[in-house]
């Protein structure tokens, strides 16, 4: 925790609670509209007709002056789909557990509610107000679990063939000789909430025989108790007693995990979140309408979202309240809109209209982001102050809201920091400067002026080849890259030799410690940072030139691209690149294909270009040595 008391309320309540506009109540013990307009309130209980009124006073009051719908699940045609499409993002769902008139056990009905507004693109926010379980042991904790196990997959870990289960249950019913009741002391020996946390926080080492945890704790009592003619292993026997606890969830258990899932409990507070989801279950019994809001900042506060997921659903929010004023500000400046209109206007194909779409919404984001950043600015200000009051140690403050593996492994913050710094979505519909193409196995990067590489500027003559139209080639520079790793070999044995010194002297270095080495060139002005698989993939770091130092002058070759080098991302382009043969006598054309896997942000571009240009105009004096 921090050292000073830090209310992370004020901004939690500011960034997701406030923005809230409607309010879905969706609880088979409410009437609806048209229940009341066509048969009254005769059917329901007082209670219930209370806590409906008390939700309409809470919407209604001066606090939150939300918009109010209410369901009762009951349609004959219920489908999520009609539900989901009612709530955008920042909207609150006050949801009813059991909606098919039980009031135990699970409610399937419920469950694809969840499962929905967790699959789709709005950020929903959800209030599961239930009753729980009824029965001796029967708690909203039961409604708890059932929604965990809905979007958390059952690990392949635990699953037994049947002779493995048909074996640990021979040992079991051996077991059970010395202690009839043994099979249920198993089962109860865990709760299906911390079974439920230990897969989804330690299912890495849970069946290590090595593994510890408090809440394992019984189990492992028991475990150790074991006849010695009960032939089992701890982790087997752990595989076996989840297997029976899931039989509970049989039918529910997702094949494929949701994005970003997580949850927790503290005390009587819990929560969930995917992507486009949080949620919290709380009881009717104890909690009044009125203290949902409360609540669900109460769970907020225990979720610890990054700051930044507050700086983002601030803007986003105030794109929507504030984006209309700021539409209209942009708008108003005619002959900036003119301009861009004309530029949008003048494309005639595909690949021009999609490169021309993107520069345009870019500078109208541009234009929204500058206008809206006033709010969102102060926001952020405040938010960083009331950190810094809180927390002086950076350390500690970065490890509150940053995972400790995000956190501990500085090198690889470093290279996502400088891949985002250099590199970009590619934006263009044919190769520019900054394009970097993979050919096999080698990286090249597009240094040509981008004035030289606008499709048909030079040569719009259309040739006729079997039938098809072929644009004319396009000349192109491109630049050789060289990996980091093996740059840095070149530059540590460059080094090792001007020194005269033994090998011994330059040991071999480990991966950590290479990745180390060559981040310290990385404001040498010669490592780029890319990620040609995507935003998913690998950082490739790439030098320049063939030592990591920029010693050497950097390997260009003129290539000629096909269809002046109009391309479809993921596609590979076609080039040509004109060598002397093995004698060098002749010109020797070589077809090759190539990807563009990533592009430069302009200005890395260009300080490239104009190194490039700088070697290859270096002046040969008179000088001897």
């Amino acid at each position: 925790m921090l050292e000073n008391n830090f209310d992370y309320k004020p901004f939690l309540k500011e960034a997701y609670i406030q923005p809230i506009r409607t309010v879905t109540v969706i609880d088979d013990e409410y009437p609806t509209l048209e229940h009341l307009v066509t048969k009254g309130k005769e059917g329901f209980k007082g209670d219930d007709i209370e806590r409906l009124s008390d939700i309409i006073k809470v919407s209604r009051g001066d606090q939150f002056n939300w918009l109010l719908d209410v369901y009762d699940g009951k349609e004959e045609v219920f489908e999520t789909n009609n539900v989901s499409r009612r709530l955008h993002h920042s909207d609150l769902l006050i949801l009813d557990y059991h909606l098919d008139g039980e009031d135990d056990g699970l409610c399937q009905k419920s469950l694809d509610i969840i499962k929905h507004l967790a699959d789709n693109r709005h950020f929903n926010i959800v209030a599961v107000h239930t009753k729980g379980y009824t029965g001796e042991k029967g708690s909203v904790n039961d409604v708890l679990c059932d929604i965990i196990a809905s979007l958390q997959v059952k690990p392949r870990a635990v699953n037994l063939n049947d002779n493995l289960k048909t074996n640990i249950e021979s040992a079991v019913d051996d077991w059970s000789d010395d202690s009839p009741d043994i099979r249920k002391e198993l089962l109860d020996s865990i709760s299906k909430i911390d079974l439920l946390y230990l897969i989804h926080n330690s299912l890495n080492s849970l069946f290590s025989p090595a593994f510890e945890d408090e809440k394992l704790q019984a189990f492992t009592n028991i475990f150790e108790q074991k006849p010695d003619e009960v032939k089992l292993v701890k982790p087997l026997l752990l595989k076996w007693l989840i297997n029976e606890k899931y039989r509970e969830f049989e039918g529910i258990a997702p094949n494929e995990a949701v994005k970003h899932f997580d949850w927790g409990v503290e005390n009587d507070i819990n929560w969930i979140k995917t992507e486009d989801l949080f949620l919290t279950v709380v009881g009717k019994r104890t909690t009044q309408v009125n203290e949902i809001p409360e609540k669900l900042l109460s769970a907020m506060e225990c979720w610890r979202p990054h700051p930044h997921k507050l700086i983002l659903s601030k803007l986003r929010n105030d794109v929507e309240s504030k984006g209309i004023s700021a539409s209209s500000n942009i708008l108003n400046k005619k002959h900036l809109q003119a301009a861009w209109l004309k530029e949008l206007l003048k494309t005639s194909t595909e690949y021009e209209s999609k490169t021309a779409a993107w520069s345009t919404v870019s500078k109208l984001w541009e234009e929204l982001a500058t206008e809206i950043k006033g709010d969102l600015g102060d926001f952020t200000i405040r938010l960083l102050s009331a950190l810094n009051v809180a927390e002086a140690d950076k350390k500690k403050l970065l490890s509150y809201f940053v995972p400790t593996e995000s956190d501990t492994d500085e090198l690889e913050q470093v290279k996502h920091a400088n891949c985002f710094s250099c590199s970009r979505k590619i934006s263009t519909h044919h190769i520019i400067t900054g394009h970097i193409l993979k050919i096999g196995n080698s990286y090249l990067l597009c240094l040509t002026p981008i004035c030289d590489l606008v499709p048909d500027q030079k040569n719009n003559d259309l040739n006729i080849v079997k039938g098809q139209e072929i644009k004319a080639l396009m000349p192109v520079t491109l630049v050789q890259m060289y990996d980091a790793n093996e740059a840095l070999k070149l530059t540590r044995e460059s080094m090792r030799a001007s020194l005269n010194l033994p090998k011994e002297h330059f040991p071999e270095l480990s991966k950590t410690e290479v990745l180390q080495q060559v981040i310290n060139y990385s404001t040498q002005n010669n490592l780029l940072f890319i990620q040609p698989d995507g935003p998913e993939g690998d950082i490739k770091i790439l030098s320049f030139t063939a030592g990591l130092d920029g010693k050497a002058n950097p390997k260009s070759k003129n290539y000629y691209i096909e269809n002046q080098g109009i391309f479809q991302e993921g596609e590979p382009v076609n080039l040509h690149i004109a060598e002397p043969c093995d004698k060098g006598v002749v010109l020797k054309v070589t077809p090759q294909k190539g990807i563009v896997v990533a592009e430069l942000r302009y200005e890395y571009a260009l300080n490239l270009l104009s190194r490039l240009g700088f070697a290859k105009s270096r002046v040969g004096l008179d000088f001897i040595n």
